[in-house]
């Protein structure tokens, strides 16, 4: 069984993979759409892919997709743990003047969830990119919440098996 700090120190390296990723993204398009790691039972830290002919330009529709696919792998146990983020307008700006973060949910098997959101602001990317982006990131702000990915609360997914028979 997993200790509160166990639980913390897996929550950190699933946010950390993620915003370095984030920022990456940032930099690279200046735009970011849903995305999720997951860390697998060898203690791994993997992005998450959809293997679907198209994927939605809807980032709603990206997301909800997302959180059944890592849904289903944590309830098959080949998880023990996921971070899902996506980019955010922040309703009032951060304690640093920025108006975007990026939300993360991160949940550890056996209960710990987190919803962790990191107020970010680009610099640059003008005049064709002569002027290179930067991202800077403000201080990140942590709440507890329910958690959906291993509990019973995240929507009840039916086994392949049990799609085609009905």
């Amino acid at each position: 069984m997993k200790t509160e700090q166990d639980n913390r120190r897996i929550a950190t390296q699933l946010m950390n993979t993620a915003m370095t990723y984030a920022r990456v993204i940032l930099r690279r398009y200046g735009e970011l759409g849903p995305f999720g790691y997951a860390m697998n039972r060898e203690g791994e830290v993997v992005r998450q892919t959809l293997e679907i002919p198209r994927l939605p330009s809807d980032p709603q529709r990206l997301w909800k997709l997302l959180g059944e696919h890592v849904q289903e792998r944590a309830q098959r146990g080949l998880v023990q743990a996921v971070a899902m983020a996506a980019n955010v307008s922040l309703t009032e700006p951060s304690a640093e003047g920025y108006a975007d973060a990026v939300a993360m949910a991160i949940e550890v098997e056996g209960g710990y969830a987190i919803e962790v959101t990191v107020p970010y602001r680009i610099y640059g990317g003008q005049l064709r990119n002569l002027l290179p982006r930067r991202i800077a990131v403000g201080k990140p702000v942590m709440e507890e919440r329910e958690g959906r990915i291993f509990g019973t609360a995240g929507p009840k997914l039916v086994k392949s098996s049990e799609r085609h028979s009905a």
